[in-house]
């Protein structure tokens, strides 16, 4: 053992391959930073390249860059609320609440050093598990699966804490958004409405850009021109950074359970990274004292997520090598590279190229510092853009948020989803709800259906004795208990408020004639199709319903408080924030970003780029001529750079086919 990893280090330590991994994580970073852009999309590109190479060589450069990936794609979710990685989105949690407070180079201090740390744990999970993997992954079929995922979905709990029956029907939402498409038992097509583009779902990069992006996008345009993301004049230090970085090891015992948290997720096929970072989110809220400051830009929050990011891919990489079975989607595209060089991934890759196997160790912990380390200098500079005003800020935001939602999957629905998930989340946000628990139920819902009929399907109900399944419930019914006693029962000044009560029971009333439409659609389903989106839509009319009255019981039993806190209130200090936020600058943003989605559904991408810039900088920011005729060129250049000549990626040219 002790030659094979000193083998494996060697393998490494060479001149070639040192170059090659400095390469590949640079690249793997340039991809994180890209809406939409991720790991998979990365490999598929690359693989191409590496035919023909030394196969240590292409793996290690294909590994290095798949390994940092998740590390750049927290940077976008931080400054700007848009996730670079379906895995980055629990990270907008937090980081970008801090990245408003001023704190954002304290947030990617953190983020980074979490990013290295967990992958460098997750490297040591694979080492050590090497020997004992069979066994462990033997005992995992579907119902334990059912179980983890089941375990996950508790954490909207934790998450939509501060008003629970919001969170419910927020994740109820989720669920059925998630059964959107062809049901992989029966075939059979749900909620598609006719619809082609609908029979493989929604993707999951699609709704969180909406979702998260633009709404953060209107928020920020609604509060003027002159607005920055930052509402704290605190510039960005480099001491902000180191300050962050040393949190990750003042919170090492939280470091330490969500790393390998992380790497267990990852060592299960078909759980994927999303779960990873979300279940390691819910457990950093509900195990870390003093929880109530999460959300609202914790540390600890990000902290959580990246090293669970990270250290996933080690343990994803354990089923991918020893059994040929990939443990994520993005393994599974490197299982092909691994064919393609000439490697044959299975029980004998351990015995046969046990120093392979040691050197792919070693890269992913090279990779992992090497990656963290690059992106300090960036980050450093990058965080002032939390400075800058929005009117340089949005039209870049909204054009490569576009772009990457777009280049998903290429198809201009993504689009128009986009833009409705866009007005869906300003909804939520208006009327607050947490959108939170949505997407995290859209993430495990899917993976909840598929393992469910499976596990009934073999065990039935006695599948609640096998011994996992007991372990995991009693878990699960502890962290609940835990979680209910702990929960806050104060509410935020904010909500006290009765100024949007009416529009939330409105949107009460909307989400229980949406739920009793889906209730509708799926009785043409079979028994089997329409079991499961039947009980989401009953479950989303009982909590729906059971919202609407408790917001008009709040508002006759809080109006005389509402007024007397008004009363007091009349000389209280208002965020600077807040003074300039309203209806009409809402509108006004809105208007602007529906006009950028009509330019491109008609005009297509080139075109909107070229109007929407210049347009939106002079007469929304009154930005100088210069300066709109500088960043147009700049942004125009740098889409074209990066989507149509670096990844062969032709935008969408509009209905009259406008292209370059």
């Amino acid at each position: 053992m002790i030659e094979a990893i000193l083998s494996g280090l060697n393998m490494v330590m060479t001149a070639k391959v040192g170059i090659l991994m400095v390469v590949a994580t640079l690249v793997g970073n340039f991809f994180g930073l890209l809406p939409a852009l991720g790991g998979v999309v990365m490999l598929a590109l690359l693989i191409p390249f590496v035919y023909g190479w030394v196969p240590f060589e292409g793996l290690a450069f294909l590994l290095a860059a798949h390994a940092v990936v998740n590390t750049g794609g927290a940077i976008p979710s931080i400054l700007f609320g848009i996730p670079g990685q379906g895995a980055c989105v629990a990270t907008v949690i937090d980081g970008h609440p801090m990245a408003k407070q001023g704190k954002a180079g304290e947030a990617m201090g953190a983020q980074l050093c979490a990013s290295g740390v967990g992958g460098i744990i997750g490297a040591v999970v694979l080492a050590l598990c090497i020997p004992i993997l069979k066994p462990i992954l033997m005992a995992f079929g579907p119902a334990e699966t059912l179980m983890l995922v089941v375990f996950g979905l508790t954490f909207i709990i934790v998450i939509g804490r501060e008003n629970l029956l919001r969170g419910f029907v927020s994740a109820c939402l989720g669920l059925l958004l998630g059964t959107i498409g062809s049901n992989p038992f029966t075939g059979e097509n749900r909620f598609c409405l006719g619809q082609l583009w609908l029979f493989d779902g929604i993707n999951i990069v699609v709704i969180a850009v909406g979702l998260f992006g633009f709404s953060e996008i209107i928020a920020l345009g609604s509060k003027g021109g002159k607005a920055m993301i930052s509402e704290a004049p605190i510039p960005m230090r480099w001491g902000a950074m180191w300050n962050g970085s040393k949190a990750v090891f003042r919170e090492w015992w939280l470091t330490l359970r969500t790393s390998l948290i992380g790497a267990f997720i990852g060592l299960i096929p078909g759980i994927g990274g999303e779960t990873a970072s979300w279940v390691c989110y819910g457990h950093a809220v509900q195990t870390c004292k003093n929880n109530e400051t999460f959300g609202k830009g914790d540390i600890r929050g990000v902290i959580g997520v990246e090293a669970a990011n990270n250290s996933k891919e080690g343990g994803a990489l354990l089923p991918t090598l020893v059994f040929g079975i990939p443990g994520s989607a993005g393994m599974a595209v490197l299982l092909g590279a691994f064919l393609i060089l000439g490697i044959n991934p299975g029980p004998t890759m351990v015995v046969e190229h046990l120093d392979m196997v040691w050197g792919m160790v070693w890269v992913l912990i090279i990779g992992n510092i090497f990656g963290a380390l690059s992106l300090y200098p960036i980050c450093a500079y990058m965080g002032n853009l939390a400075f800058l005003r929005a009117s340089l800020l949005i039209a870049p935001i909204v054009v490569l948020a576009a772009t990457g939602a777009y280049s998903v999957r290429g198809e201009w629905t993504d689009l128009v989803l986009t833009f409705l998930f866009m007005l869906v989340g300003f909804g939520m946000k208006k009327f607050k709800f947490n959108p939170v628990p949505l997407l995290l139920a859209f993430i495990l819902g899917r993976l909840a259906e598929n393992y469910l009929v499976k596990t009934i399907t073999i065990f039935g109900i006695a599948f609640l004795k096998r011994p996992i399944v007991l372990v995991l419930l009693i878990l699960m019914i502890i962290s609940l208990g835990y979680t209910l006693w702990a929960t806050p029962k104060e509410k935020k000044k904010g909500e006290e408020k009765s100024e949007n009560i009416w529009g939330r029971v409105i949107s009460s009333v909307f989400f229980i004639v949406l739920f009793a439409v889906s209730i509708y659609l799926s009785q043409d389903l079979s028994e089997k199709a329409r079991f499961y989106p039947l009980w989401i839509g009953i479950t989303g009319i009982i909590f729906s319903v059971w919202l609407m009255i408790a917001e008009i019981l709040e508002r006759h039993s809080k109006k005389n408080k509402v007024e007397k806190a008004r009363s007091e209130d009349i000389s209280a200090p208002v965020e600077p924030s807040e003074q300039k936020t309203s209806l009409r600058s809402e509108a006004v943003i809105l208007t602007w970003i529906i006009g950028f989605f009509f330019m491109v559904l008609v005009f297509g991408f080139w075109v909107a780029i070229a109007a929407f810039t210049p347009l939106f900088m002079f007469l929304y920011g009154h930005e100088t001529w210069k300066t709109v005729a500088v960043h147009t060129v700049c942004l125009w250049l740098a889409v074209y750079l990066i989507f149509e000549y670096s990844f062969k990626t032709e935008l969408y040219g509009g209905i009259f086919g406008i292209t370059w």
